[in-house]
């Protein structure tokens, strides 16, 4: 847990493994004694997790990279979709009558970004990526640690790097924003994109 101090708001930068159900553990330890609570996702992904008994998440389509991810993650202990972590805090917060504030891009703002960021030639490239990566070799010894690499491996192709530093930067001036009007925030990311979100908020606590 990484704490910073933007203006009046307290802010627990709070890094979680993807898709390993043993991070919810982590989440409900850190969950409470906050005025707010924040995930880096987008406003249509948190909705979709608070309705899953309703609509069904069984069946969520997800990429060739993703899976791979699953299959390599798996070592560490059991991987679902939707991501456990991310599962626990809006229930949580849904138990206590709050709302999780949607960190990330929305749908349409994600899809500019894509466009903007990863070219035609990068994107039909994942298919190869991906089967690539079946035999490319990991030496990480934690979970934390593999997301790192395989975050580094999906970020050889420039287009899905620079893609990732447009959502770290829209995260972090999300939690600032967040910071004029809340008094603390438990902000739940990615352990990936940790690091970065961490040197941007920096930035505006310099400013402050």
């Amino acid at each position: 847990m990484k704490t910073f101090q933007i203006g009046q708001c307290r802010i627990d930068l709070l890094p979680v493994v993807n898709g390993l159900t043993a991070e919810t553990d982590r989440v409900r330890a850190a969950y409470g004694n906050y005025e707010s609570y924040g995930a880096s996702m987008g406003i249509e992904g948190l909705e979709a997790l608070r309705k899953r008994a309703e609509i069904g998440l069984d069946d969520i389509e997800v990429s060739e990279l993703d899976i791979v991810y699953a299959e390599k993650m798996a070592a560490f202990g059991n991987v679902e979709t939707p991501s456990p972590p991310f599962c626990a805090l809006v229930d949580l917060c849904a138990a206590d009558g709050k709302q999780v504030i949607a960190l990330d891009f929305n749908d349409n703002d994600y899809t500019t970004a894509y466009i903007e960021n990863v070219s035609t030639t990068e994107f039909v490239s994942e298919h190869r990526l991906a089967k690539k990566s079946h035999k490319q070799k990991f030496t990480a010894r934690t979970p934390a640690e593999l997301a790192q690499e395989w975050d580094m491996y999906v970020g050889t192709v420039a287009g899905y790097a620079k893609l990732n530093r447009a959502r770290e930067e829209h995260i972090a001036a999300e939690i600032a924003d967040t910071a004029n009007y809340r008094k603390s925030l438990l902000a739940v990311v990615e352990s990936e994109r940790a690091d970065g979100i961490t040197a941007l908020l920096e930035k505006y606590i310099h400013e402050r």
